[in-house]
Formats: C-alpha cells, structure tokens, sequence
C-alpha cells in the first residue's frame, strides 16, 4: 500500500540520520578529516580535503537537510563543506567532481548561495585543465604502472572519471559556455569507443599516448585482471553514460 511504502521510505530516513549522527559523533573535534572507510577495530579512517571521498560526507549531510528539512544538518552541511574550498584550484587530480560537486554543488542546489556557485565554477575550470585535446579526454592521474602489467601509463583515463563530468554540465549551464559542455562529450565519447566492450564490460583503466590520441590498451589498477570488470568502475559507467544521456538526450549514451 501507499501507506507502507511511505512508512518504509521514513523508517530508512531516520536510520540515515541515526548512523550519520554516529559519524559525527566518532570524528568528534576532528576539523579537517573526513571519513573513508571503516577500520577492522570499527574506528573510522579519515582523510584530509584532497582526498577524493572528501566530499562525500558533507553531500550525506545536504541530503539528509533536503529530506527532513532540520536546520541541524544544514549546519553540520555548511560545516563540513566550506573547508574543502581550496580543491577550486585543485588542478592535480580528476576527481574534484567527486570532492566538489557533491559538497557545494548540493549546497549550491539546496541555498542558491552564489559564493558556492563562484566555487564551483573555478573548480570545472581546474578540471578543465586536465583536457587533452590530442587525447580528447580529461587526464586521470599522472602516470605509473598497472600491478598487472610492465607498461608506464602516459594519459591514463579510469572510467571513475565518468563521475566528474557531471561538474561540467553543471558549470556549462551555470555560465553559458559551452566549452565545459563540449570537453565533458568528447570524454564521454572516447571512454565509450575504448573503455567499454562489446559485451558490455568495461576496463577501468584506458591507456592513450598524449601526443597522437590513440588507444594504446586498457588495463586495471583495482580489479582482478586487465580483462576483468571492476564492479564499482561498472557503476560509475552506468552513471556517467546515464548522466550524459540525460545532459544530451543523445541515444548511443543511453545504450
């Protein structure tokens, strides 16, 4: 019945709120660190604002605030994102989609302040330059070897990356330029040629050579195997191509 359904959906908000209320309580004072993981004594691993979970905790609390509309978690929200604001210049790592649009830009969404929209605005522009448009894909990280093989990556792409794009539409949107837009399609289209395969798996890592573009192989750096599929790489796929089809309405995104 409709009034079941509403008590379920009610019942898992208040557990929502309870566990996240025993977040907050397990990082006590601990400004600047934000949690990861679970240790195996129950303790929380923390990291700082680069980390690339960072912004995670601090979107829990905008969500929570959107659903219960407590001014309490607005301000623990409003707490634990306006320490990550240095990641606006934070050109060293891909995933400030991931730190980023899920802290301010959930804020922004929720408040309409216009600071979080200036923040949000120099970070697509920090992530922007990570475009290579020999390769016509976003740089994920610097460099280094797959445990699985010999070869040193010159322009790996991981399909987490997926993710971040959604900073990009955002920031096309926000501003009008459409150069965010344009960059965030032709990422999505080159993991889409390279990263996923015919049956519809898909490589976490892709290889390119910066100065000509091409493929070069695909791999893995948290998976199984090179040819194996890492199954949270398989989801940010399905997010990141979903997310592109509803940005662009563009069918071979959606299949």
């Amino acid at each position: 019945s409709v009034d079941s359904r509403k008590q379920f959906v009610e019942e898992n908000i208040i557990y929502a709120c309870e566990q996240t209320h025993c977040m907050l309580t397990s990082l006590g004072e601990t400004q600047g660190r934000y949690p990861r993981s679970t240790k195996k004594d129950g303790s929380l691993s923390t990291t700082d604002i680069y980390g690339w979970t960072s912004g995670f905790f601090p979107g829990t609390l905008w969500m929570l605030y959107e659903l219960t509309n407590d001014s309490c978690w607005k301000e623990k929200a409003v707490e634990w994102t306006l320490p990550l604001e240095p990641n606006k210049y934070n050109t060293k790592d891909h995933d400030v989609g991931f730190m980023m649009y899920n802290s301010f830009g959930r804020g922004f969404a929720l408040t309409k302040d216009k600071s979080y929209r200036d923040i949000l605005v120099q970070t697509a522009n920090s992530l922007m330059t990570r475009f290579n448009p020999n390769v016509h894909s976003i740089k994920s990280w610097e460099g280094g070897k797959a445990p699985h093989d010999t070869i040193v990556w010159q322009f790996p792409v991981i399909i987490d990356n997926m993710m971040n794009l959604e900073l990009l539409f955002w920031a096309s949107k926000a501003t009008g330029d459409p150069s965010f837009r344009n960059i965030a399609i032709s990422h999505a289209e080159k993991t889409m040629k390279y990263q996923i395969r015919k049956d519809g798996s898909s490589y976490h890592l892709a290889c390119y050579d910066p100065e000509t573009g091409n493929f070069i192989k695909g791999e893995t750096s948290q998976g199984y195997s090179n040819e194996s599929t890492w199954s949270r790489g398989q989801g940010w796929g399905i997010y990141g191509f979903t997310l592109c089809y509803r940005e662009t309405k563009d069918p071979r995104f959606l299949k």
